[in-house]
């Protein structure tokens, strides 16, 4: 079924992998916007005017704790990589990836070993006082909402990770990937829908100048635009291409 795609990823030496929510479901990590996603699980648990307020810097500033409840149960939770983490981590091992874009805040291509990761929308490595600017890393604040606090700097202001909210800019180091991409020679789009912008409107264009896989179980807005397109199970997908590129590489 995936002959195709294995043959491009085989020929191509700098491949741009583009990473959204749907590559993490199996680890356990909600997606968001499914019917069974994280949004609907807000709706129903926690009493906010919307459900995407959570990730909201002005109501995060006005009131932070169901933002840091949400974050104790992802820290908690010791997801582990899934199959399609590990082929991508294997393609670096092989010398094939040039970086991968990531839109998940989960951590998990850093767990499956990748080191050429961009995460997009940032993450829980690190945090910032938001009146000091203090920088902290994941081990300086993460007892404290594994037991329930907000965690708080020295100075009184509240520890926010460096996810980014709705109100926020995107950081720094995806402003520069728009402004100087990487060698590429093949986009793989993996388990995302493509509808969140800047991110995915970068992946769409970078698609549109070489070769592009997408993978997704839901077909997206930008399918007739890649040059394959597998509406299939993403850890289905990753065991076949990985097993067939063992035995030929």
């Amino acid at each position: 079924m995936f002959d195709q795609a294995i043959d491009l990823i085989i020929k191509s030496k700098n491949i741009l992998v583009f990473t959204g929510a749907g590559i993490s479901t199996k680890s356990g990590i909600l997606d968001f916007r499914s019917e069974n996603g994280l949004y609907k699980f807000i709706s129903k648990n926690y009493d906010l005017p919307y459900p995407e307020a959570i990730f909201d810097i002005s109501y995060f500033k006005k009131n932070p704790k169901p933002f840091f409840s949400i974050a104790e149960k992802m820290l908690e939770q010791h997801a582990e990589p899934t199959k399609c983490h590990k082929l991508i981590s294997w393609l670096e091992e092989n010398k094939q990836i040039s970086l991968v874009v990531t839109q998940n805040i989960d951590m998990l291509h850093h767990s499956a070993g990748s080191k050429k990761v961009l995460e997009c929308h940032g993450s829980f490595m690190t945090a910032h006082c938001l009146e000091c600017k203090s920088a902290f890393s994941l081990n300086d604040y993460k007892q404290s909402v594994l037991d329930g606090l907000i965690p708080y700097c020295d100075c009184g202001g509240i520890i926010k990770p460096d996810i980014t909210f709705f109100g926020e800019r995107l950081p720094a180091s995806f402003y520069g990937l728009l402004n100087d991409p990487p060698e590429t020679d093949l986009v793989l789009i993996l388990g995302t829908s493509l509808n969140v912008q800047p991110a995915a409107g970068f992946a769409v264009e970078m698609a549109g100048k070489v070769p592009s896989i997408l993978v997704n179980m839901q077909s997206t807005p930008y399918d007739d635009t890649m040059t394959l397109v597998y509406n299939e199970d993403l850890e289905e997908f990753a065991e076949h291409v990985q097993n067939k590129l063992v035995t030929k590489t």
